[in-house]
């Protein structure tokens, strides 16, 4: 007998389109537009059959494991009706349109089909339910109905537990809001969290934000994102959190156009009015657009304005949803964040002129980044940001891994992940559920190395000879594959003839300007990644040790996001030119990290999401950076400096906030070291270190380091 999968699938169809048919600003399918309001829908029903069935603790404690995610998708109507339709194994289907003809060739469609979705619409009749109808017992109902229709197309098929469930769902009882402040794009997500654990929507019109104040923004965001985190106190030391960890619980957003559009747009805008209204965007920093027009003009900017309204309107409703999959609180940073590309763009400036940048005229240039992205996020926010316990989520194009925290980026103060927001559709796949990944850590022996450079230059051998003889602590090694190609063919057959789950690339990467897509070299040429979409098959780890794969000053065509456009589940990227020496030593930890300290996370029985193995290889390599830095200086030695760096490993693995503080101290026992020379060295160094040159983009959170035994013996109970 074969029993259905019981998640329940939220389709959401539109309109085929083509690439160069996407919206002005951002660049999302025109057919998403309409759909956004339907994307708050999920949130209010279950996400498979049992959900209803255990109590909400359990239910909250699924979705920050991981487990339980909504599973939504937008779906071109083409490719709908060639290849989802619902089957046996896979009944519970819903369908939402927006867009009359999609209506209509969906209700056509599914008349045909015996085994049938349930259809929701905007558009009345059709065979459609509208929106309002869609309750928690109108979804049991189809369900039921769903699940006898696969029964009678595979007699072999076993619905009775299912059926059993759908009997014993208990809706979440309903329960007042707790917030005053609501209504916004800006604290959309985490209403829509507290909508999914049955927290009734805020509709009293006292607290509306809408063209409010800057602080009651701010008070906004901070009380929303409070309410979320509050509901992860009655979740800790959940045995299931060994081997499904939790997933980020704060998501940070901070919503962005194309580089440079608005000055683009600007160029072809049909009057000063419209100009004027493009500048005001573009120089926009609060939550509130600052636009000073008479009345009668308002109808000539009205246009332009909605077009940018209803994107950022989709994108708040699917991070939203994204967030309420996980209980992540989010906060929305305002558009200040994205003004600092200026100071970061002379930060890329300075130090691509350098191969070794020096150290305190470097140092003065980053803390004037990380001043600008300081001044751009309110202390609450601040406040909220540290006290997370799962890592951080970016949804941004900002260089918000800068943010200092506590004397660190961000990027090294806990494990940080990115989704880019350009361009927007991109943003949406990205933001879909990511199916979770098990990998076992000596399944990182098989690493596949593509070295491209030419055989006369210097760095062509630094990484090859870094891993050629590379093994862990009981000897056995780690050497992976090498392959060389010297054409794009070549290149295309490597990738795609290799069935591990890592990918390395040791090459030169290149990004010229905001005009043309990045590239990685080969035979003096450059590839552009997104071009090879349809024709490779990439492993869910791509590691880009090479410079420029996704630079904070260029356009969003990056070599990192054509990886991602090509099915890479987590891409580790770079902002910046890196070093040679400092990448392969930084290539040779991250594999030592992945098979050494994932096998003994698993021993212990506990799985390993990839963020950490980064992020902890990250924060190994900027102690490392620390030690030496201070024996070139003279001021320890080479037993002192291995010393100090084992410390440091101890407390970074796992992970101690306090590690940099705590070996602070140890400098000063050791060689009288005060705090005020203390804080100048590591800011020196941070800024130099190429720690902070990468940028991991994705859903790395998705792939776990986990042995399948640690997973049979928690779903056999055995724990």
């Amino acid at each position: 007998m074969t029993t259905p999968h019981t998640e329940i699938f939220y389709i959401y169809a539109l309109k085929s389109w083509e690439p160069n048919e996407v919206t002005p600003f951002q660049g999302f399918a025109p057919g998403l537009i309409p759909l956004a309001p339907l994307l708050a829908i999920p949130a209010s029903l279950p996400t498979d059959v049992g959900q209803l069935t255990i109590p909400l603790e359990n239910q909250m404690a699924r979705r920050r494991a991981g487990m339980g995610q909504y599973i939504w998708s937008p779906v071109n109507l083409e490719t709908l009706i060639q290849k989802r339709k619902p089957l046996p194994v896979a009944p519970l289907m819903v369908i939402l349109t927006a867009d009359d003809d999609v209506a209509r060739v969906v209700s056509r469609w599914r008349k045909t089909l015996t085994l049938k979705p349930l259809h929701v619409s905007n558009t009345p009749g059709m065979g459609a339910i509208v929106p309002g109808e869609l309750t928690v017992d109108r979804l049991r109902q189809f369900c039921r109905v769903a699940l006898r229709q696969a029964k009678s197309l595979n007699r072999r098929l076993d619905i009775d537990d299912d059926m059993a469930m759908l009997e014993k769902w208990e809706a979440i009882t309903p329960r007042p809001s707790t917030l005053f402040y609501h209504g916004h794009n800006v604290t959309v997500a985490n209403e829509l969290t507290l909508r999914s654990v049955g927290e009734l929507p805020a509709d009293a019109p006292r607290g509306h934000l809408n063209v409010s104040d800057h602080e009651d923004y701010v008070r906004g965001i901070t009380e929303s994102a409070t309410a979320v985190l509050k509901l992860h106190d009655s979740l800790a030391d959940r045995a299931a959190f060994l081997v499904h960890p939790p997933q980020p619980d704060v998501v940070l957003v901070a919503p962005s156009s194309y580089r440079r559009i608005e000055m683009r747009l600007h160029r072809d805008a049909p009057s000063n009015l419209i100009r004027k209204a493009l500048r005001s965007m573009e120089r926009q920093k609060g939550f509130t657009l600052a636009l000073t027009a008479d009345e009668e003009d308002i109808d000539k900017i009205g246009p332009i304005m909605s077009y940018r309204g209803a994107e950022l309107k989709l994108q708040s409703l699917a991070i939203g949803l994204r967030s309420a999959s996980t209980l992540a609180a989010t906060i929305r940073l305002a558009p200040a964040i994205n003004r600092t590309d200026g100071v970061v763009k002379q930060l890329s400036a300075h130090l691509r002129a350098f191969d070794s940048p020096p150290k305190q005229k470097t140092s003065r240039v980053f803390t004037m980044v990380q001043n600008a992205l300081s001044e751009a996020v309110p202390p609450e926010h601040l406040d909220l940001i540290r006290s997370s316990r799962s890592g951080v989520k970016i949804i941004a194009d900002a260089a918000v891994e800068w943010l200092p925290i506590d004397g660190m980026p961000l990027g090294l103060y806990t494990d940080v992940s990115r989704i880019p927001v350009t361009p927007g559709n991109i943003l949406m796949e990205q933001l879909r559920p990511q199916p979770l990944i098990q990998i076992r850590p000596d399944e990182f022996r098989n690493f596949l190395l593509l070295s491209m450079f030419d055989e006369k230059d210097k760095l062509s051998e630094i990484i090859a000879q870094e891993v050629d003889k590379l093994a862990d602590s009981d000897g056995r090694p780690i050497r992976g594959t090498r392959r060389m190609p010297k054409t794009v063919d070549e290149f295309v057959r490597a990738i795609n003839d290799y069935n591990g789950p890592m990918l390395i690339v040791d090459s030169h990467g290149q990004h010229i300007d905001e005009t043309v897509p990045g590239g990685l070299l080969i035979g003096g040429k450059a590839i552009d990644i997104w071009s090879l979409r349809d024709h490779i098959r990439v492993p869910p780890i791509v590691i880009l040790s090479a410079c420029d794969t996704h630079p904070h000053d260029r356009n969003h065509a990056s070599v990192a996001n054509g990886f991602l456009s090509c099915g890479a589940t987590a891409v580790l990227g770079t902002v910046l030119p890196i070093r040679g020496v400092d990448a392969a030593s930084f290539v040779r930890r991250l594999l030592l990290r992945a098979v050494q300290y994932g096998t003994a996370m698993n021993k212990t029985g506990r799985s390993v999401p990839w963020t950490n193995i980064v992020g902890g290889a990250l924060r190994m390599q900027f102690a490392e950076d620390i030690c030496s830095t201070m024996k070139d200086r003279g001021l320890i030695d080479d037993v002192q400096a291995a010393g100090l760096q084992l410390s440091a490993n101890m407390d970074l693995n796992p992970h101690r906030r306090d590690w940099l503080q705590r070996l602070g101290k140890r400098c000063e026992e050791m060689i009288g070291l005060d705090a005020t020379t203390w804080e100048a060295l590591t800011n020196d160094v941070i800024a130099v270190s190429d720690v902070i040159r990468y940028t991991h983009l994705g859903n790395p959170e998705a792939i776990l380091l986990s042995e399948p035994q640690l997973f049979e013996r928690f779903y056999a109970g055995d724990e």
